[in-house]
């Protein structure tokens, strides 16, 4: 449990699904016929096809390289749980990194080199730095199908944040009664209320993309429930 995650507070009860597959669909030079899902991450140098955790904040430190995939916390082996502090992005990917394991709870998709702790937070989730616990490798061009995105904005724009299984709440931050429209991937619910939770006088629930103000919420979100269908 992430004591400094908000929604762990609540003692919510979430539920994860079982994790996507891994594409197959790259090929490299010297590359063998075994799928993804049999690679080792490894450490190293940065390379171009890949994503480098590592321990310390300049880039130093144990460190630990992850090609395209999803790795859960178990696949941490070399850099470790709750323990990265900077990370370096090739052009042409993105990480998406969650704060526990299962993919789930707080989130932050990064598409160049960050030093998480000076990077600062989202308005709704605590700093990234030393606290991932896992991780989805993919293209910057890929859909996004691991978070939901919230934003402040009708039609998916202006500024936005993700989050994943789980939820929080929004009261006095930056975020509260400003949400306008939200990205909900397939296999994912999303709960709006406008005050605490289940004791709030209306709530919305949404299982695809949405602009709020068709459905009479827009910047009314004051606390949300995220939950795998």
């Amino acid at each position: 449990m992430k004591k400094r995650e908000l929604g762990h507070r609540l003692g919510l009860a979430v539920c994860a699904g079982a994790a996507l597959g891994l594409s197959t669909g790259c090929s490299f030079e010297g590359a063998s016929d075994e799928p993804l899902e049999a690679l080792e991450p490894r450490s190293s140098a940065i390379v171009g096809d890949e994503v480098v955790l590592y321990e310390h904040s300049d880039f130093s430190g144990a460190s630990q390289a992850f090609g395209i995939g999803r790795y859960d916390v178990d696949d941490l082996t070399i850099i470790g749980n709750d323990r990265t502090s900077s990370i370096r992005v090739p052009a042409g990917l993105r990480v998406t990194v969650f704060f526990n394991a299962n993919f789930e709870e707080g989130a932050y998709v990064f598409t160049s080199d960050t030093n998480l702790a000076t990077a600062g937070t989202n308005g709704v989730s605590v700093s990234a730095d030393e606290i991932i616990s896992s991780i989805v490798v993919s293209h910057a061009s890929d859909p996004q199908l691991d978070v939901v995105t919230f934003y402040e904005n009708a039609n998916f724009t202006g500024q936005s944040f993700v989050y994943s299984v789980g939820g929080n709440f929004f009261f006095n931050g930056t975020w509260d009664a400003r949400v306008s429209s939200v990205r909900v991937p397939p296999g994912f619910k999303l709960t709006l209320y406008d005050g605490y939770f289940w004791t709030s006088p209306e709530s919305r629930v949404f299982t695809a993309d949405a602009n709020l103000a068709p459905h009479g919420f827009d910047n009314k979100a004051r606390s949300f429930i995220i939950e795998r269908l």
